[in-house]
């Protein structure tokens, strides 16, 4: 009498599909591990994007200073004072994007004080930092000359000219301010501990800003414009 158990109609031959998935992995196993990881990154973009939060004004600091969490808490509140609710929800909220780079020179001076330099750290700031001013939300740019002079060497930023009806006192040249030089550089908290040498500017429109919608990009950067202007026209209040 044998014992060999004759299938049920419905079951499945598990014998047969390992045989399927052993061969069909032997000729697309790199295919399969690419699509896969592929759909696992579209699926963590999407539920990054659905959950991300959306802000009126995108700021970015670049320059040798760490922020900690706090400083950037304040920063942020800083430049909430002084912007305006751009998407009309009761509240004007900022998102400020820091990078550490440090100038050849700032590196240099580092390491004389002992300073211990990760190269790869540094070469992925700059590739942020470049990634942010060719297609990132952030428009209104608190740099350190080194940064800015990257960016204006290309011809980068908005002249101060189509902005303001005359130079402003705290100007730096054609395109950015001192930000110490400004009543908001020096009477906000966290904005008044960055380094005096910091500028205050504004990048153009990206030429990815087709990609977002010109419109919108468009009405995102004359309100970063107008948020440019109110810090750098700011009066403190008189103190008693």
């Amino acid at each position: 009498m044998s014992d060999k158990k004759t299938p049920v109609r419905g079951e499945a031959d598990f014998g047969d599909f390992g045989k399927w998935f052993e061969n069909f992995w032997y000729h697309y196993k790199a295919q399969t591990i690419i699509a896969a990881v592929a759909i696992i990154t579209l699926i963590i973009c999407a539920v990054q994007f659905v959950g991300r939060e959306v802000s009126d004004y995108y700021v970015m600091y670049a320059g040798p200073q760490v922020l900690m969490l706090q400083d950037i808490t304040y920063m942020e509140a800083a430049i909430c004072e002084v912007g305006e609710d751009v998407d009309g929800n009761g509240k004007v909220s900022v998102a400020l994007e820091d990078i550490v780079m440090l100038s050849p020179e700032e590196q240099k001076e580092a390491e004389s004080a002992g300073a211990v330099l990760n190269g790869q750290f540094l070469q992925t700031s700059m590739k942020e930092y470049e990634q942010q001013i060719f297609g990132g939300d952030a428009m209104v740019c608190l740099l350190s000359p080194y940064m800015y002079e990257i960016v204006h060497a290309a011809n980068g930023f908005v002249p101060l000219s189509e902005i303001f009806d005359k130079m402003p006192e705290s100007a730096y040249d054609e395109c950015s301010v001192v930000l110490a030089k400004t009543d908001f550089g020096e009477y906000f908290n966290g904005i008044n501990d960055l380094p005096e040498d910091t500028l205050i500017c504004v990048r153009r429109l990206s030429s990815m800003a087709q990609f977002k919608g010109i419109k919108k990009t468009e009405a995102a950067h004359a309100a970063n414009v107008a948020l440019f202007r109110a810090m750098v026209e700011f009066e403190a209040p008189e103190k008693e």
